[in-house]
């Protein structure tokens, strides 16, 4: 009698225990968008936030402690429609499936690359394409949905997460109504809660608009738990809101934050524990799949040899890039000091890190890149390599045919063409100066060099 008493308070206890642990159990929602073309950061300067790298990174620190993860994609990949952006979206998507992403929410950018590559991008099995309020007309099939139910089956009673999507009618240029029909998102959103109303445990809402609009939607539709949005905001946890219950935040711009919702399953109800956002600063270790992925992103930048294939501007009236050594023989003094400035290597920090057939970085690490004569190709062009004399004066072959004509002014706008916010953010003109300041040159000496 003992023995059977022993055994059903045995039984009893592993019972409780048993659910207690199922009654309690922990998920979390990742989003990540708004790249518009960033892969990753440009190295420019020490601190710089986000990238795919360290992403992956955050992801599998998360599952590693045993946490069920959901990656979503909210849109918006690229900036614009030409050929190195639609690599990026290529390598984007292929880093959203290692990252076993189940949905990207189509955003206003997404559609400036054509139907053609959204066509083909849309055919990947494990993500699903959401537009709630955007038809897409095509002879291109793009699959996409109105909305994605998920289902936990983890948590002992299954649970049920629906992720929907719209777009601000604002957000939508004209040029690309040939194949989108924007409905208006209200009414849209409506009807698609119309339609999965009793069949999930909690409704999450992608919104393409601004974070004031947003915060109206939320108030609308009290049964949305939550609403991803903001567009253009550079520091997104400053932005995190809350409508009653409802969280409504953003991840910023440029891949450089995560999104995150906590939620715990008590007892088959969804409870939100916290949402925040996360800086994907250098505490994140760089993931080696990632960084294969990108070696990749590189070779076929190469390949492609974009360099040469991007349009180039005319200069005009004969003028063209000359090199730097050839302004060096007249401005002698000049020449030697600018030699031992950082931007006389310039395009050697790039060369080193294997991103010198980057376009997007050659640009302003080397002479006249984007004109004609300007550099394309360092094989056949070293001379227009680096940041050198033409990079701030322009190009100079109209100089040395005419030295007494106006040639060469130059002032900080011309600095910030290149030290811009995102690659440059401490900036300081005066300071920088310093730096790379010419030497005083005597007129009479410059002459007599020229004969």
């Amino acid at each position: 009698m003992k023995k059977l008493y022993g055994a059903v308070i045995a039984f009893v206890l592993i019972s409780l225990i048993s659910r207690a642990s199922s009654s309690s159990d922990r998920f979390v929602l990742c989003f990540f968008g708004e790249e518009k073309g960033t892969l990753v950061p440009c190295g420019c300067f020490e601190g710089q936030l986000g990238g795919i790298s360290r992403r992956d990174t955050l992801l599998n620190n998360l599952k590693k402690q045993g946490i069920s993860v959901l990656a979503v994609s909210t849109g918006d990949l690229i900036k614009s429609p030409e050929r190195q952006e639609e690599i990026k979206m290529e390598y984007l998507f292929s880093a959203m499936k290692e990252m076993d992403c189940i949905a990207h929410a189509l955003g206003e950018k997404d559609f400036e690359i054509g139907p053609q590559v959204l066509s083909f991008a849309s055919q990947m099995k494990g993500i699903d394409f959401l537009s709630g309020n955007i038809e897409i007309v095509s002879p291109f099939p793009i699959k996409y949905k109105k909305y994605l139910l998920k289902e936990l089956p983890e948590f002992g009673v299954p649970v049920k997460i629906a992720f929907l999507n719209i777009i601000s009618q604002s957000f939508l240029n004209e040029h690309l109504l040939d194949f989108v029909r924007v409905h208006d998102p209200v009414k849209s959103l409506k009807s698609v809660l119309n339609q999965i109303k009793g069949e999930a445990d909690l409704i999450v809402l992608i919104s393409h608009a601004s974070m004031e609009e947003s915060v109206e939607i939320a108030e609308s539709f009290p049964e949305i738990g939550l609403v991803i949005t903001g567009h253009e905001i550079e520091d997104p946890a400053e932005s995190l809101a809350y409508v009653n219950d409802t969280p409504v935040l953003s991840h910023g711009t440029g891949g450089k934050y995560v999104a995150i919702a906590d939620y715990v399953v008590r007892n088959g109800k969804i409870e939100n524990k916290s949402a925040e956002v996360v800086s994907l600063d250098d505490t994140y270790e760089e993931s080696a799949k990632m960084q294969a992925l990108l070696k990749h992103y590189q070779q076929t930048l190469k390949e492609e040899d974009l360099l040469n294939s991007i349009p180039k501007l005319p200069l005009g009236k004969g003028n063209s890039y000359i090199g730097s050594s050839v302004c060096g023989t007249c401005h002698k003094a000049v020449y030697s000091h600018w030699n031992n400035t950082a931007h006389r290597k310039a395009y050697t920090t790039l060369s080193e890190i294997g991103q010198q057939y980057d376009p997007e970085c050659v640009n302003c690490h080397t002479d006249g890149f984007g004109y004609v004569s300007g550099f394309s190709d360092y094989g056949t062009q070293q001379g227009l390599a680096h940041v050198g004399c033409e990079s701030c004066h322009g190009a100079g072959s109209n100089h040395i045919n005419n030295i007494a004509g106006p040639y060469g002014r130059t002032d900080e706008k011309r600095c910030l063409v290149c030290h811009d916010a995102d690659h440059s953010p401490k900036f300081q003109y005066k300071e920088y100066w310093e730096e790379i300041k010419h030497p005083i040159e005597i007129l009479k000496d410059i002459s007599e060099n020229k004969k």
